[in-house]
């Protein structure tokens, strides 16, 4: 479900047309983020690490509404849920895409991803599923620390979905690391937003153990 955004009365309403006729209106943020807590407990409970961060990322993103916003014929909407859209590695070392179905019970997340990318590695074709606009395209390369991060566009695309990449961990001073890089569209989404999901992010890890035993 989505509803239209009424552009003319949002605060951003300049921002919006500032930015949308770039070449390239997007950017990307790279951090570090702590995410120990989330590493042991998916260690302790044998559970998927890279569905332990991508459900507490793609938590964190359906909480900050200005991720949920996109850009469609002209007009911003707001999906009500959005979804991981992620890349998978092959056997043969080459990739496909993934269509993940969000889940507020990590339970059902981690069921319902056991199933998609079954459905994916087998399926034959590169790309999963339709083109959706109520996604968040994600990508791992857990053989980098990231230190920053470009994405390949079509230009002459209407795209506005966020890019989010995790990188390799890292251990700092006995914490484990993980860089993240974020990509979003100027138009709808500024750094204080980007701030917010990296400041959710790691309260969610903080709160590992009660949100991946849901």
């Amino acid at each position: 479900m989505k509803v239209e955004l009424d552009i003319n009365k949002w605060k951003r309403n300049n921002h919006y047309h500032f930015f949308k006729n770039y070449d390239n209106p997007f950017y990307n943020i790279c951090s570090n983020l702590e995410i120990t807590e989330l590493y042991n407990v998916c260690k302790s409970n044998n559970f998927s690490f890279f569905l332990g961060y991508l459900y507490l990322s793609i938590k964190a993103a359906n909480e900050i509404e200005e991720f949920r916003y996109r850009i469609e014929d002209e007009k911003v909407y707001i999906y009500d849920q959005i979804h991981p859209y992620s890349t998978i590695l092959c056997e043969d070392n080459t990739f496909k895409f993934c269509d993940f179905k969000y889940s507020d019970s990590f339970n059902n997340f981690c069921e319902n991803a056991k199933l998609s990318i079954k459905k994916t590695l087998d399926n034959g074709e590169l790309i999963a599923g339709d083109n959706r606009n109520d996604v968040i395209h994600y990508t791992s390369i857990p053989w980098i620390s990231l230190t920053s991060m470009t994405h390949a566009k079509n230009f002459n695309s209407d795209d506005s979905v966020p890019k989010i990449v995790f990188g390799k961990t890292f251990d700092e001073n006995s914490r484990l690391m993980m860089p993240i890089c974020v990509e979003v569209h100027h138009s709808l989404v500024d750094g204080i937003h980007v701030g917010k999901y990296f400041n959710l992010f790691r309260e969610l890890v903080l709160d590992s153990e009660n949100l991946l035993s849901s």
